[in-house]
């Protein structure tokens, strides 16, 4: 693969979106919002996610009492600060081998790319319990990938209101942004070098949730998002999100299934010019779920809530009706899905493995692919991650799985 195409691949990359693991939500039978200062999770942590949570669940050992007096995000009592930075270095097979060559053929040259995936600074402002100002910025954003809006909890039924510009909730929030479930039902993604992973949309408008009893319900109606005011009527969105949790205490365990539906219709007709400027059409439904194990408890050196061989399973199954652009008419049906487990092997040291498999409609000839990964994340410290990942991929169009990736990360997070 040449230099060009490596450092459009890893440009593309860098525009990602900071994201949860809802494994822990599994695992835990909880909401996102115990450990994300966002009600439906990702970006910032709560002061209990990262002053509690992570130092005393996450790394090969407790961080001792010292240590957590000097864990302070707090500006003061109102203003809290947080960030993500993630780092890759990444490799895979050249592509011009893999035909007659398949998994023999050579890594990349010059040792792959070494990219920043993401930077993202948090800002929450916080006046009174109820009501709080949030803000997150990050690199690369010309596609307009951050977040700023006013949110009020503390309503009945534990419910809450957001207003302004935000990430609308759909299926799981998969800490790998890769995940098919997320680049290819977000985008025109079709497994080739090149393509931008893409997270679910950013929208200008507001959202509702609440948390009656076992259930987690968010919808939001949003604005396709504009660089500047306009009176023209722009693309509108309606998202709504249900989740079921309820644990089973004598085996230790906690369940969650849930579903997703998101609609973008066609523009309706501009009453001025008195025709369509360009219409299009995309509607997402699917399903998601997980079983988590918390484990066998005090075994083997595992503290906290995670016991030895704490186990988590996570699956979200989706399809997809939609139009590849203004000038197409043809509609395209498509599905995406993506499995991941995690099992605990000792404290800070997770296994992880992966399954995706999409069929994203656009080739009427073998228009599947699929990935495989394996990897590791290991927690040195309560705010610092290491993940080393092998993958083996089938393009959409090709017949063989014949692409190899190798990847390391490294998380840091406050």
């Amino acid at each position: 693969m040449t230099r060009t195409r490596w450092a459009g691949l890893t440009l593309l990359m860098i525009a990602t979106a900071a994201c949860g693991e809802p494994h822990y939500g599994a695992l835990f039978g909880q909401s996102c919002f115990l450990c994300h200062a966002n009600p439906t999770g990702k970006g910032m942590r709560s002061l209990y996610a990262s002053q509690f949570f992570g130092p005393t669940y996450l790394s090969f050992k407790p961080v001792s009492f010292d240590l957590l007096e000097k864990v302070k995000p707090q500006l003061s009592e109102t203003v809290t600060l947080g960030a993500d930075l993630r780092t890759i270095w990444i490799s895979e097979n050249t592509m011009s081998d893999t035909a007659s060559a398949g998994l023999s053929a050579p890594l990349s040259t010059n040792t792959g790319t070494i990219s920043q995936m993401e930077g993202y600074i948090y800002l929450s402002i916080q006046p009174v319990e109820q009501f709080e100002i949030y803000y997150s910025q990050g690199m690369a954003q010309a596609s307009g990938r951050f977040e700023a809006y006013g949110l009020l909890q503390g309503l009945p039924i534990d419910g809450f209101v957001k207003a302004g510009q935000f990430q609308e909730s759909f299926g799981w929030t998969f800490a790998d942004h890769t995940s098919f479930v997320r680049t290819g039902l977000w985008s025109d993604y079709s497994g080739s070098v090149g393509e931008p992973p893409t997270p679910p949309h950013y929208g200008l408008g507001a959202e509702i949730g609440a948390r009656p009893l076992i259930f987690d319900i968010t919808a939001s109606f949003t604005n396709k998002q504009t660089s500047y005011p306009t009176a023209r009527d722009v693309q509108k969105r309606w998202c709504s999100r249900l989740q079921v949790q309820q644990g089973i205490e004598r085996l230790n365990l906690q369940v969650t299934l849930g579903g997703s539906w998101t609609l973008a219709p066609s523009s309706s007709r501009d009453p001025e010019y008195g025709y369509l400027l360009g219409s299009s059409r995309d509607e997402a439904w699917g399903g998601f779920g997980g079983i988590g194990w918390q484990g066998f408890r005090e075994r083997l050196g595992c503290h906290g809530g995670f016991g030895f061989l704490t186990t988590s399973l996570l699956f979200e199954y989706d399809r997809r009706a939609w139009t590849p652009g203004f000038i197409s008419s043809t509609l395209i049906s498509s599905a995406y899905s993506t499995t991941q487990v995690s099992v605990m092997a000792q404290p800070g040291v997770w296994l992880v493995g992966a399954y995706d498999w999409m069929d994203n409609g656009l080739r009427a000839e073998n228009p599947e692919s699929e990935r495989t990964t394996l990897g590791l994340q290991v927690f040195p410290l309560p705010w610092v991650e290491v993940s080393p990942r092998y993958r083996l991929q089938s393009l959409s169009g090709d017949s063989s799985r014949n692409r190899q990736i190798w990847e390391l990360q490294a998380h840091f997070f406050f």
